[in-house]
Parts: structure tokens; C-alpha cells; sequence
């Protein structure tokens, strides 16, 4: 039965609208990046004109990212999302009419792209606490899988579709489609029905004081993302900036890196699928243990492994990278108040985007002067180390995956409906104790 099945999500119109908004905008943005660079490229060769213009879009998320979860639980989650498509489909165009009309600077377009990170910043927390008031509550996990699934699809496909399409049509259209992408995604979020927060706002400080009470007295979620913040930091700059240097330098060459690159989204691919139907009880556990993959390419480019060896090992990364995305997703959604999901989210977001320069600048300042192998060797231990020690911890071990709980016409017959913004489950004192 489709109720039972690993699909019976899909059974609910808010969460087919909501994923379909999703694909259509990553449509878009997953090409941008192409057409941008060649547009900028268009009107100067150099790459200080876009090293601007992409810092300009990274930036406001540093500063915006903990005031969109504010508004993610202070107004309607439906709204802040529409809102937050309609600014980069403007931001966009203009973008795309700059560019046909021979008018595009490196300052108007960082502007624009300025513009459209504050609305990304200000969006994200609400798309990533909207779930749990568009599905049953123990279709969390599912509906997380769902979600990634086509969501990696797009991100393997999409950069070469718009290759593909700036050499047909040029960059312009390219990014025309990114604009009408986010206009669509728009309208099907204003059609999701979901309500405002059941509650009385109080003032902006205290929304942010409250959620950082939240996210700070639970020791399972702050030490998990704690512990990310070393794990990306080391992941990126072992993997994403030291894996090319190795590659180009070495016997592996820039194509196979590519075969490597792919490998690790086909990774990503399956993760999602045995998400999709493994449903483990004790999903911290499983969430902090499928950590500890990331390791593997490391290990393999550090010893020269041969190129199956070393894709292998990014597959291996890649399902256990998407596996641990879904399990964190799905134990704070099921053990946090809905209202407050916003800010939580927020902050730990906030924490993986700041380990991103970090790690960058860490790591490659330590392969300059200890040698690329060591720090790859060294980052592999590290956070093998910073994954497994939160084992130590009797909260993580007791942060269990609920049940299914009732579904909406029980809900509405006795308690409080989940889809209203309120928390039906709350927190259980003997599922998430303190350590």
C-alpha cells in the first residue's frame, strides 16, 4: 500500500507542491553558476570580477542567515518562502537584462547577486523547518529522503544542461530561466496552505534568545554541529581543495578527477535511496556514525590510490554524507517544537557556513608548509576523531526515531494537528535526555 510504502508521502498535495517547488528552483540554480561565470567573463576576462560577484552572494548569508530564523518562526513559513523566490527571480532578470542589453558591470551584477543571497539567507531556515507541517509525523524521514533524492539528480545533471544550453543560447536566456524558475517555485509555495506560528511574537531579541536556549541546552544537537564544523571544515578543504591539487599535480589528471566528482554524486544518489527505506531507530547514532566515510577519499588521494580505489571511496562518501543529512534532518524535526524549528536550523546552518573559509584557509596553509599528504592524512583523523567521540555521549545514543503517530483526521478529532504550526510530539524526556 502507498501509505505504508516508502512513497506515501507523496500522498499529501502541501508536500508534492512543496517538492515540486524545490526541483524547479534547483533547476535554475544549479545552472546559474555556469552562466554566470561565462556572463561576467563576457565583459572582463579576469577573475577578480567574479570572485567579487560570488563572494557578494555568499557574504549577507553570514549576517542573515540567524535573522531568517527568526522569521521563520515569527511569520508564516508559506510566505517568507514565497517571498523569498520572488526577490532572486527579480534579482535575476535583472541580471539577464543587463547582460542582453551590453549593460552589465561587476558592480551592478554583485549588487543583484548581493540581493539574492540575503533573500537565499533569510529563506533557507523556513524551507528547512516547513516539513513537519506538511506530513504525517512519522513520514519525517521519508519526506527528507524525497526531497534529496531528485535533489542530487538535479545537481549532477544541471551543470552540464546549462553548459550545454550557455553555448546554445548564450548565458542570458540561461539565466532567464533561473529567474522564471524562481517565479514558479513562487507560485506553488503560495498554494502549500500552511499557517502562520500558533503563538504570540515576542520581541525580535527575545525570538533569538529563546532559540538559542533551545538549541544550546540540547548536548546532542550542539555537539553534532560542533563536531560538523570540523568535519566540513577539514572535508572541504581536504576534499575540494586539496583533492585538484592532488589530481592535476599527480597521476590522476583533471578528467579523472571528474570521474571522482561523479562517483560522489552518485553517492549522494544512493544515500538517498537507502534512506528512502532503512529506517534505523537510533538515528544519531546512525547520523554520526555515517560521518565517518568522508574519510576515505582523503586516505585514498593521500596514498596515491589508483582511481577505482579512490572513487570507490567517494561513493562511499557520498552514501554516508546523504544518509547523515537525513537522519539529522529527521531527529530535529521529530524532537523539536515546530516552533522553533526555524531558529535551530538557522544556527546550525550558521555554523557548517562559516567552517567553509575556514576550512579553506587552514588546510591550505597547512599543506604549504607540512606537505599535502600529511594534512590529508591528518584531516582523515581529525574528523574521524570529531565524529566517533560523540558516541561518548548517553544523549545521542538516546535520541530515538518516533513512531507513526496519528495522522491528520485523528489529529482533528482530539490534540493539536501537527500542520498548523504547533507541535503535536514535543519532546520526549526519555527519548532526548541530557548526557
Amino acid at each position: 500500500m502507498l501509505r505504508q510504502g516508502s512513497l506515501a508521502t507523496l500522498r499529501h498535495k502541501p508536500f508534492r507542491l512543496f517538492l515540486l517547488a524545490r526541483l524547479v528552483s534547483m533547476s535554475g540554480t544549479a545552472m546559474a553558476p555556469v552562466a554566470l561565470a561565462f556572463a561576467v567573463l563576457g565583459f572582463d576576462s579576469g577573475p577578480a570580477s567574479l570572485a567579487i560577484v560570488l563572494a557578494a552572494n555568499t557574504a549577507p548569508q553570514l549576517v542573515l542567515l540567524l535573522v531568517g530564523g527568526v522569521l521563520a518562526d515569527r511569520f508564516s513559513r508559506q510566505r517568507v518562502m514565497v517571498i523569498g523566490n520572488l526577490i532572486p527571480a527579480v534579482t535575476q532578470g535583472c541580471v539577464a537584462l543587463l547582460v542582453v542589453s551590453g549593460t552589465a558591470t561587476t558592480g551592478r551584477i554583485a549588487l543583484f547577486a548581493a540581493l539574492a543571497g540575503c533573500a537565499s539567507a533569510l529563506t533557507q531556515p523556513a524551507m528547512n523547518s516547513v516539513l513537519p507541517q506538511l506530513v504525517d509525523p512519522g513520514e519525517l524521514q521519508q519526506a527528507n529522503a524525497l526531497m534529496r533524492l531528485p535533489s542530487n539528480l538535479i545537481r549532477i545533471l544541471a551543470p552540464a544542461v546549462g553548459g550545454v544550453l550557455v553555448a546554445l543560447v548564450g548565458p542570458e536566456l540561461t539565466l532567464g530561466w533561473d529567474a522564471a524558475s524562481f517565479a514558479v517555485a513562487a507560485l506553488l509555495c503560495s498554494r502549500l496552505g500552511v499557517s502562520g506560528p500558533a503563538r504570540t511574537p515576542a520581541s525580535v531579541f527575545r525570538d533569538f534568545k529563546d532559540g538559542w536556549r533551545e538549541f544550546s541546552r540540547l548536548f546532542w544537537i550542539w555537539s553534532y554541529v560542533l563536531s560538523g564544523t570540523v568535519v566540513v571544515a577539514l572535508w572541504l578543504g581536504g576534499y575540494q581543495l586539496l583533492g585538484p591539487v592532488v589530481a592535476v599535480n599527480g597521476r590522476l589528471g583533471a578528467p579523472s578527477w571528474g570521474i571522482v566528482q561523479g562517483a560522489f554524486a552518485a553517492g549522494l544518489f544512493l544515500g538517498g535511496v537507502v534512506s528512502l527505506t532503512w529506517k534505523p531507530s537510533r538515528v544519531m547514532v546512525v547520523c554520526v556514525c555515517a560521518n565517518v566515510p568522508l574519510a576515505l577519499p582523503l586516505v585514498a588521494l593521500a596514498e596515491g590510490a589508483p582511481l577505482a580505489v579512490l572513487a570507490g571511496a567517494a561513493v562511499l562518501a557520498g552514501i554516508g554524507l546523504d544518509i547523515a543529512i537525513v537522519c539529522w534532518s529527521t531527529a530535529v524535526q521529530e524532537h523539536l517544537p515546530s516552533e522553533v524549528l526555524g531558529r535551530v536550523s538557522s544556527f546550525s546552518s550558521a555554523g557548517e557556513l562559516m567552517s567553509v573559509p575556514l576550512g579553506y584557509l587552514v588546510v591550505g596553509a597547512a599543506a604549504t608548509s607540512l606537505g599535502t599528504e600529511a594534512v590529508l592524512v591528518w584531516s582523515a583523523v581529525l574528523m574521524t576523531a570529531a565524529s566517533l567521540v560523540l558516541l561518548l555521549a548517553p544523549s545521542v545514543w538516546a535520541v530515538r526515531r518516533l513512531s507513526a503517530g496519528p495522522g491528520p483526521a485523528a489529529a482533528a478529532a482530539g490534540g493539536q494537528d501537527h500542520r498548523d504550526g504547533r507541535s503535536r510530539t514535543g519532546r520526549a524526556p526519555d527519548q532526548v535526555a541530557r548526557p
